[in-house]
C-alpha cells in the first residue's frame, strides 16, 4: 500500500486552504503522509496545474497525486480518481489537470467519478470540493481503500482532455505545445525523453523554432555544456525536452507563453 500523497494546487500559502486539507487527510488516514509539491500554481491556471502534477507523477509514480486546480468548483464537472496503466492514482477534477499526469504514467486505466456518499455522511460544500471531497478520497487510497469503492466508474474516453495540443509529427518536424516554464525560465515542450529516439530527435545540435523565430542550438546533457548566456536544449528533471539559456531566462528572450506549438527537428 502506498501511503504518499503527492498535493499540487493553486490555492497559495496566505490562507488556511491548504493547512485544511493537510488536516482532513491526517484525520481520516493517520498514516498518510502528504508532500506538497506547490501549491503557488497561478489562480485557475490548468495548464499550469497540469505540468505541475504531471511532473511529480514522472518523478513519484508509485504515489497517490491530489491535483485542485478548480475553477469549475460547484459546476457540473465531475471529481474523478484515475487509476494508469502504471498503477499511479490520481484524485482531481474532471476538467484536464489530471490527464498529462495520467499520460505520463502510461495512460488511463479505470476511471471513477467520486460519490461524496460513500466517502463522508455529510454533503459538500460546493465551494470546496478540496477539503469535502477530493482530499478524503486521497486519504481512502492512502488507506488502503479501493478506488471503485469511492464512485461509479467512468469511460475514460469521456473524460476531458489535457489542456495542451497534441504533438504531431510534420514532415522532418514535431510540432509540441510549450507546456510551462520553470522559475528560471526554461521552456518545457509536450516531448517526453522516451519519444526522442522515435521521433528522429537525437543528435547533437536541434533547430527550435517559434513563429519566425528559428534557433540552433547544441542538444547537451546539461547548462553547463555551453557557455553562459547561450541557449541549450536539454532533457530536464521532469523528463521534457527543454530549452534553455545557461543563468538566463529563455522565456523572457524569447517572449514564449505556455501553450504556444514549437517546431523541432534534428540538424
Amino acid at each position: 500500500m502506498q501511503n504518499i500523497v503527492c498535493f499540487v494546487s493553486d490555492f497559495g500559502l496566505e490562507d488556511t486552504w491548504v493547512g485544511v486539507c493537510h488536516a482532513v487527510i491526517h484525520r481520516a488516514c493517520p498514516l498518510a503522509r502528504v508532500v506538497d509539491l506547490g501549491h503557488q500554481i497561478p489562480a485557475y491556471d490548468i495548464k499550469k496545474g497540469a505540468a505541475v502534477a504531471a511532473a511529480g507523477v514522472y518523478q513519484l509514480p508509485e504515489a497517490i497525486h491530489l491535483v485542485v486546480v478548480d475553477p469549475g468548483v460547484g459546476g457540473g464537472r465531475k471529481d474523478l480518481c484515475l487509476t494508469t496503466v502504471v498503477g499511479t492514482r490520481l484524485v482531481g477534477p474532471d476538467n484536464g489537470v489530471l490527464m498529462l499526469a495520467a499520460e505520463r504514467a502510461g495512460g488511463v486505466d479505470e476511471a471513477y467519478a467520486l460519490d461524496p456518499s460513500k466517502i463522508d455522511f455529510r454533503a459538500p460544500l460546493r465551494t470546496f470540493h478540496a477539503r469535502d471531497v477530493l482530499a478524503p478520497a486521497a486519504a481512502a487510497l492512502a488507506c488502503g481503500v479501493e478506488p471503485s469503492s469511492l464512485g461509479n466508474p467512468v469511460d475514460p474516453a469521456t473524460l476531458v482532455p489535457p489542456p495542451f495540443e497534441p504533438t504531431v509529427s510534420d514532415g522532418e518536424y514535431v510540432i509540441a505545445p510549450v507546456l510551462e516554464w520553470d522559475r528560471f525560465g526554461s521552456l518545457r515542450l509536450r516531448i517526453t525523453a522516451e519519444e526522442l529516439s522515435r521521433r528522429g530527435l537525437e543528435s547533437e545540435r536541434l533547430e527550435i523554432g517559434f513563429g519566425h523565430l528559428a534557433l540552433e542550438v547544441k542538444f547537451a546533457g546539461t547548462f553547463a555544456d555551453v557557455e553562459e548566456g547561450e541557449p541549450v536544449a536539454l532533457v530536464d528533471s521532469s523528463g521534457w525536452l527543454t530549452l534553455a539559456i545557461r543563468m538566463g531566462s529563455a522565456a523572457e528572450r524569447y517572449g514564449i507563453e505556455p501553450g504556444a506549438c514549437a517546431r523541432v527537428r534534428a540538424l
